[in-house]
């Protein structure tokens, strides 16, 4: 089980974030360009189907899932990085470029993710994480428009969860599969993904927020919040 989980792509950029908050000058953009890159090779050598799987209650959780919508949403995400962080190796703000890249990592932990309750813990966990990248600016309007933003992406995070639990409550099942819309739940979930797209009428958030954060902040902001959202 261990070393299914070391070879998650959301990993090296995960612990890259952690080494930002300690490296300097050279280190910190080597790590910066090669943290993405560890984890687009570990994309290209993902396999299909359950990686890793942990009995949870009368479930099982599925938060290593691969199949070739995934990796190739993830091979996207991984470039992204790259590109993000090659903009942003000049930012002398520290807490943007720990925020941001965990951000990616929660970012790949969705699209990886083979069941709704990881989904949702990834999905909420990456709007508390691009939320910290919109304050770290460090501008009351930042901070302002980061509260408005993560108010917005918490309240979608409600919705979404009401959908689940009453996904899980009618079909018994955790599974993150195709769905259509034809339930109150399945509608909920549909919501509470639908306002992560920016998708009119859920869109006010984008012009909102995303002019608040710093140069390299509004980069993040715009790769991976909504494409994630159009992946789910």
């Amino acid at each position: 089980m261990m070393s299914n989980l070391l070879l998650h792509p959301a990993l090296p950029i995960l612990i890259g974030a952690f080494l930002i908050l300690r490296l300097k000058g050279t280190a910190r953009s080597l790590l910066l360009l090669g943290a993405p890159l560890i984890a687009l090779a570990f994309v290209w050598v993902t396999p299909d189907g359950v990686i890793l799987s942990i009995p949870y209650m009368e479930w099982t959780l599925e938060p290593f899932k691969s199949d070739k919508l995934s990796r190739l949403f993830a091979t996207v995400f991984a470039l992204m990085a790259l590109a993000g962080n090659l903009y942003a190796l000049k930012q002398e703000k520290v807490l943007e470029l720990f925020a941001a890249n965990v951000y990616i990592a929660f970012s790949l932990g969705v699209v990886f993710a083979g069941d709704l309750i990881t989904v949702f813990i990834f999905w909420e966990l990456m709007a508390l994480a691009s939320s910290t990248v919109i304050f770290s600016a460090g501008t009351a309007s930042a901070r302002a428009a980061g509260m408005r933003y993560m108010m917005v992406h918490l309240l979608g995070g409600v919705v979404l969860m009401a959908g689940i639990a009453g996904e899980v409550a009618s079909t018994g099942s955790i599974a993150f599969t195709s769905m259509m819309p034809d339930t109150l739940p399945r509608a909920l979930i549909l919501a509470g993904f639908a306002l992560n797209t920016g998708a009119p009428p859920f869109s006010a958030w984008v012009p909102d927020s995303y002019p608040e954060a710093s140069y390299s902040g509004m980069v993040f902001l715009s790769a991976f919040t909504t494409k994630t959202a159009v992946y789910v």
